[in-house]
């Protein structure tokens, strides 16, 4: 209750009007909530409360017996009475507590809850620019796309069972939104920093499929799961090539493994070697080391100084097929197995891949020879052979969708050493890529590929790098040893493809806006040497290509999580070693 103010003590009397509605006669509810414009009192006035109760009911017989006593007029309809400065049994009006909610105290909570927030908290910002966000993938290719054929229920089955951390945006903070936003608005920006795992629903799993080539309700390399993965249905691939002298690599590997012209790590990445070193296995774990945990070594095999490894992103891995590897030798009766060529084989998802590193025969003049090694090595390689080829050719090379060839193939410049050192020391490199190689026209390896002599539907990108080989080791001079051999592009990348389906052209066209004509399977976005490596007499070399891959079938025999463990172990170890991180202190939270 409040007092009279001091003014109304000194004018000696005066009316105070106080409502007597029959609802504000009544016993007032008491309640945990409060509201702050007076609609609903706290219990901690309850004791006060009954006071008033005796004080209305006191008025009640009052106002019964001083009917007929009117000096001051009604206020709303309600009864009033003269006060004197004296009195003590002042009424407090009390605020009027609805008679819907005197019976129902969980409805009065909700209501003062509701009537509170719609008084002082301003509604929730609509976040527009949060509808749109799709979920992220593992892989950064990440674009506008129509949903599969029978793909659409699984896709919103899983967006709708889906297991989100929320995450502060950076958008909020640029756009200065003070307010908080919805869980769900948060778990969209969440997508756009982390990966998300699905949850999984019990009759999904539960479901099993008869059709031929799928594991369960939906196919493990089918279009649903392709589409999930890779949204673009691309990967990029990188090849290199080294002809390493037979010497130790240098320890610093950055340059040749992680180039830093590309702006991603590739999501397959080989490595061809010609005169490897001894150590096989100090040479992978040295690549692993590198690459770090993202990449595993799905496979790698070797043939006398010959050496291929095939590193993949280890989420990946579960959609490729057993991994298959073959050799040939152009040199059997030799001890020393140094010319020939390894390659190995795999499916990923449903495109078929070869990569084949040779070494072919030297010295100038023996075109011919390197031309019969390039026709025994794809005649005699037998690959694939747990997979399952409709038509099967003797080519080895036609029984994939891409192949890719590196290694010192030898083939040589058609001109003398004099001329090649003034056109090096006169020309700038990288060459302009709309300019035409001075030197190319006289290279062997493009006279061949122009014939059809061997490498029959390779391809090779423009050179723009200067002469890989020879050099002295350990400088940047070319060869100044007493054989004076020339500069040579030795040390190459070719790359072969199968057309498309006419199914997947049609799909990628309608998606691609703006394109008229159907992409290429392949295409070879960089190709460069490594200039900063002088270990050996050759000058490593790599490519980058972007691959579209195929939905595929189940009957594959899958590699199931296959990789070299021991050379990951060994790698991850050498490289918290490198760091430091034995002499530092972390600290782990999970």
């Amino acid at each position: 209750s409040s007092r009279l103010p001091i003014a109304n003590r000194l004018s000696g009397q005066f009316n105070l009007c106080c409502s007597v509605d029959e609802a504000v006669l009544k016993s007032p509810k008491k309640n945990r909530y409060s509201d702050p414009h007076g609609g609903v009192l706290s219990a901690g006035h309850s004791l006060e409360y009954d006071q008033q109760l005796q004080r209305r009911q006191q008025l009640r017989l009052e106002l019964s017996a001083k009917t007929s006593d009117k000096s001051s007029p009604p206020v709303n309809g309600a009864s009033c009475r003269p006060l004197e400065l004296g009195d003590d049994n002042r009424v407090v009006t009390r605020p009027v507590v609805f008679r819907e909610y005197q019976n129902h105290t969980q409805r009065a909570i909700m209501s003062s809850k509701s009537r509170f927030k719609d008084r002082f908290l301003p509604p929730l910002p609509k976040l527009d620019g949060y509808e749109k966000m799709e979920q992220h993938f593992s892989s950064p290719n990440i674009a506008d796309k129509e949903d599969p054929p029978g793909g659409v229920d699984d896709r919103r089955e899983s967006r709708k069972s889906m297991s989100f951390d929320t995450m502060t945006s950076e958008n909020d903070a640029d756009s200065g939104l003070a307010n908080p936003v919805s869980a769900d608005s948060l778990a969209r920006q969440a997508l756009m920093a982390a990966h998300v795992l699905n949850l999984i629903p019990m009759d999904k799993a539960r479901q099993r499929n008869f059709l031929h080539g799928r594991l369960g309700a939906t196919s493990l390399l089918g279009a649903a799961e392709l589409e999930k993965i890779l949204p673009t249905r691309e990967i990029t691939i990188f090849v290199g090539t080294w002809n390493m002298n037979g010497q130790s690599p240098p320890k610093q590997m950055n340059d040749f493994v992680l180039p830093a012209a590309l702006e991603h790590v590739p999501d397959i990445i080989v490595f061809g070697t010609q005169e490897s070193c001894s150590e096989r296995f100090e040479w992978e774990v040295t690549l692993q080391e590198t690459l770090g945990p993202t990449h595993i070594l799905l496979h790698s095999t070797s043939l006398g100084t010959l050496h291929l490894a095939v590193f993949i992103r280890r989420d990946l891995i579960w959609f490729c097929s057993e991994p298959e590897d073959a050799n040939l030798s152009v040199r059997p009766g030799t001890a020393f197995r140094t010319k020939g060529a390894i390659a190995i084989s795999f499916c990923l998802f449903g495109s078929s891949f070869l990569f084949v590193t040779s070494h072919l025969t030297a010295h100038q003049q023996k075109v011919k020879e390197r031309v019969s090694d390039v026709k025994k090595i794809i005649h005699s390689l037998d690959l694939p052979r747990n997979l399952t080829v409709k038509h099967r050719n003797k080519d080895v090379t036609q029984n994939f969708d891409s192949v890719f060839w590196c290694g010192d193939l030898n083939f040589r410049l058609s001109e003398p050493r004099e001329k090649l050192m003034q056109w090096i020391e006169t020309t700038q490199f990288p060459l302009p890529e709309h300019l035409p190689h001075g030197l190319m026209h006289t290279d062997q390896l493009t006279t061949v590929l122009a014939d059809g002599a061997a490498f029959k539907g390779f391809h090779e990108a423009k050179i723009t790098f200067p002469p890989t080989y020879k050099y002295d080791p350990g400088t940047q001079r070319f060869d100044t040893s007493s054989k004076q051999r020339a500069p040579a592009y030795t040390d190459r990348i070719l790359y072969k493809y199968k057309p498309m389906p006419a199914t997947t052209v049609h799909r990628r066209t309608s998606n691609a806006a703006g394109k008229s004509h159907p992409p290429s399977p392949v295409r070879c976005l960089a190709y460069d040497s490594v200039q900063s490596i002088i270990t050996s007499d050759h000058k490593p070399v790599w490519a980058l290509f972007r691959s579209i891959i195929r939905p595929g079938i189940d009957t594959v025999p899958l590699a199931a999580g296959l990789f070299n463990r021991d050379v990951y172990l060994e790698g991850m170890k050498r490289r918290l070693d490198s760091s430091g991180s034995s002499s530092s202190a972390v600290c782990n939270i999970q």
